[in-house]
């Protein structure tokens, strides 16, 4: 790839820790299987509250409510338009 003329640099750094004896291709196996079983359980998570096509809708309210500690004035100003 063009964005990485000396290669991956993630499979650099792999291969490069195989050959110090520090990694092997074993451990970097499971090294991604517990990282998609984690990735997984975390998607899993956050489609139990809904997706875009399925699942609760949040109120509109839900979109200014909780995210700043003091709303700034753009803000207050689109959620009157909104009518919340």
């Amino acid at each position: 790839s063009d964005a990485w003329p000396l290669g991956d640099p993630v499979v650099r750094l792999k291969n490069h820790l195989i050959h110090k004896g520090v990694w092997s291709d074993e451990r970097h196996a499971q090294a991604e299987a517990e990282i998609l079983e984690t990735v997984i359980a975390a998607q899993k998570e956050a489609e139990s509250h809904g997706t875009l096509h399925a699942g609760g809708k949040p109120s509109t309210r839900d979109m200014f409510e909780g995210v700043y500690a003091e709303m700034p004035p753009h803000l207050r100003r689109q959620r009157q338009q909104a009518g919340v």
